[in-house]
């Protein structure tokens, strides 16, 4: 008698689903105080899960956060908006500097591999009350990634334009298939400056390569040290999931905010 020709794949999901229960099961037994004494936050219950909230505040991160904030929101300044050009520029800086500061998230995301991978960290950075304030939504095992995108699908929604680098073919898109499989609802309306297109506009002809750490060391006149690669952090990530072992993820909760400080830099840069 010939099988059914979906019964193999009916077979190897149910093996799978019955690993995953397992695996979830393992994650559970996992200890997180050890990631609490790493780094600083709290759990937040998002939908019908929960996840870790690293809040942070520029000036615990970056030396010159004054002037940083005062450059920023002067680009926002009446006064800006009608120096000789200024309807020239494109219309997705022009939506931006059409609002308020306020009005503004920058973004940056981690995720554990290929685009199939969960999304484990998003990491915010916006402007309130005078100072940027950083939010880290971070995903303690794969099963918590629909919190993260839960929380985060309520909070964008909040400002009017999202500033990314290389977002437009990698973040935004990777959100969004990340929430279709978790069968979240995912509407994007902002206005979105990818930083990486505007850059490579204007330094592209001055640089040997418009990667965001080139950038960082060309042009915001920055270099980092000790910083964990791009490269390692799905590795780093899988570990601790693996075995609850907190003392590297430090290094990519402060890659995470390095990226995001020289998305504001960028920003003041390019309109500058």
């Amino acid at each position: 008698m010939s099988l059914p020709p979906d019964f193999k794949k009916k077979i190897t999901k149910a093996i799978q689903d019955r690993t995953d229960t397992q695996q979830r099961k393992e994650r559970s037994k996992i200890d997180y105080t050890a990631l609490e004494s790493v780094i600083s936050g709290r759990t937040v219950k998002s939908g019908d899960g929960e996840f870790y909230l690293v809040p942070r505040e520029l000036k615990d991160l970056y030396s010159d956060t004054k002037t940083l904030v005062q450059r920023y929101s002067q680009l926002f300044m009446p006064s800006f908006k009608s120096f000789p050009g200024h309807d020239k520029l494109d219309s997705e800086i022009r939506k931006l500097l059409n609002t308020t500061p306020e009005r503004a998230i920058f973004l940056d995301t981690e995720t554990s591999g290929f685009a199939s991978n969960p999304v484990f960290l998003i990491g915010v950075l916006y402007y309130n009350n005078g100072n940027f304030l950083i939010d880290q939504l971070f995903a303690r095992n794969y099963s918590e990634e629909t919190a993260i995108l839960e929380y985060f699908g309520e909070f964008a929604p909040g400002f009017d334009t999202v500033l990314t680098f290389n977002g437009k073919s990698f973040d935004i898109p990777f959100i969004r298939d990340r929430m279709i499989y978790h069968r979240k609802k995912f509407q994007w309306a902002h206005n979105h400056v990818d930083l990486l297109h505007h850059s490579r506009r204007k330094w592209k002809k001055d640089l040997p390569d418009c990667r965001l750490q080139t950038l960082e060391s060309y042009i915001c006149h920055r270099n980092r040290v000790e910083d964990l690669p791009s490269s390692l952090v799905p590795m780093v990530y899988q570990e601790f999931v693996r075995s609850g072992d907190a003392r590297l993820l430090a290094d990519i909760f402060h890659h995470n905010a390095l990226d995001l400080i020289t998305l504001v830099e960028l920003t003041v840069l390019l309109l500058s």
